[in-house]
Formats: C-alpha cells, structure tokens, sequence
C-alpha cells in the first residue's frame, strides 16, 4: 500500500522549492536572500532551510552561510523559457527549443545527439539555421545546460532539476 503521507510530503516539498525558486528568479529580485527574508515573504507551509539544502543539492542555488541566491543555470534556464526580453528573442527561441529536445530525450532513456541529429530534428538544411542551432549548444552549455562530449550533447543533471522544480 502506497504512503500518502509520503507522498503528500514529497508534493509540500516540491511545492516549497518551487516556491524559493522562483522568488529567487525574479528580474526585479535576484540578489542574495536570507533565510529569514525568504520564510518571511513565502506563504507556502514548509522548513525553508531545508528546501535550500534541496535546491543547493540539485545545483539551482548557491549558499553563503544564511544567504542564498539562484545559480547561473536557473537564471539562464528562466530566462529563455519565460522572458519577455525582445532583444533576444531568437535567441532564447532556439535556446528553449534544443534545450527542451534534449531534455525530453533525456526523459525518454535515449542518448545524447550529435549536432547533426540537431540539425536533421530541426528540419536545418541551409547554413544559418545550422549556425543558430551550433550557437544554441555553445550557449545552453556555457550555462552549464548541457553537457557536450565526443561531439554529443545531453541536458544537465540541472537542467533536468530545473525540468522538474518549475513544471509541477
């Protein structure tokens, strides 16, 4: 028999996290945050220390003592999937788009690509699309999105967390 009390722990938990996250992930708030300042402001049932422990873990935090702030990865990652900025607006388009692929490849149990896969899911015949998506990959894994090697490329551990924590 399953535990419902487990379970609904597990959701309060999640609940939580993405709740710090996404605090955290505010243009208008991203600098470090204290515990304190984040119990304070957050309306949703839970031990804020530990779900810091938890995003920490998961690579979507960085910790000074009491102070928190969101990882590189977590901003880069909220950035392409919901921001407004125009001016990168291409950009970001093909970011989410090679990045989402590889994530729900990676959720299938299926291995990394080549950039040649890319370009043949992408339907990229002509060189500048080919160039977009190259750039997408070099962008995605300078945030530390994706890991390339061999001449493949998969979704992160922190991306596929970041995956999790922000589409409950």
């Amino acid at each position: 028999m399953p535990d419902n009390r487990s379970s609904a722990e597990s959701e309060a938990h999640a609940l939580l996290d993405q709740a710090v996250l996404q605090l955290m992930l505010d243009s208008d708030r991203q600098r470090p945050w204290s515990e304190a300042e984040i119990a304070r402001i957050l309306s949703t049932p839970g031990h804020v220390p530990a779900s810091l422990k938890r995003l920490r873990t998961a690579g979507l935090i960085h910790r000074w003592n009491d102070l928190a702030t969101a990882s590189h990865a977590a901003v880069y990652y909220h950035e392409i999937t919901q921001s407004a900025y125009r001016a990168s607006e291409g950009e970001h388009r093909w970011d989410s788009a090679v990045l989402e692929s590889l994530i729900v490849r990676g959720s299938d149990g299926q291995g990394p690509l080549t950039e040649q896969d890319l370009w043949d899911a992408f339907n990229a015949k002509d060189q500048k699309r080919q160039l977009e998506i190259t750039d997408a990959l070099d962008r995605l894994d300078g945030a530390g999105l994706i890991e390339r090697r061999g001449g493949r490329s998969i979704a992160s551990e922190v991306a596929q967390n970041l995956d999790r924590v922000m589409t409950l």
